[in-house]
């Protein structure tokens, strides 16, 4: 049985059909492991599942790529010195009774900031998510 992985608009032939044109085809992983891209209907037709399965299907994948990314982001080097440097940012505010703000405050986590988000974009595009797809400030 085929367990459908997602939708994907770069390919836009149906492997088992041939019709070519499509918006988009349905990633789906066969028995063999092997992944074919077929159009919804020949998706539908050729697991013998419903539309609606199918697209529960490809929500619970997408949901459990998220899960990964969101744990790999939290014990990523880059995540961890970032939250370093903020509670030091946080640290030197109660300690001098001047909180930073703006400007200031930025440049203070500038450089963690800019590797975290660095490191957030390499583990977004492992998973085929976007940076913005998963919630990672603040974790």
């Amino acid at each position: 049985m085929a367990r459908a992985l997602g939708i994907d608009d770069s390919v836009t032939t149906c492997d088992c059909c041939g019709k070519s044109g499509l918006k988009s085809t349905v990633a789906m992983e066969l028995d063999s492991g092997e992944i074919v891209h077929y159009g919804c209907v020949c998706a539908a037709r050729n697991t013998g599942k419903a539309q609606k399965t199918i697209t529960s299907e490809i929500k619970a994948e997408r949901a459990r790529k998220i899960d990964l990314a969101k744990a790999e982001w939290k014990r990523h080097p880059a995540n961890l010195a970032y939250r370093v440097r903020l509670n030091e940012r946080d640290r030197v505010a109660r300690e001098t009774g001047v909180r930073m703000v703006g400007t200031i405050a930025m440049e203070f986590v500038r450089e963690a900031s800019t590797a975290a988000d660095a490191a957030q974009i390499e583990i977004a595009g492992r998973y085929g998510l976007m940076a913005h797809e998963f919630d990672c400030f603040p974790a």
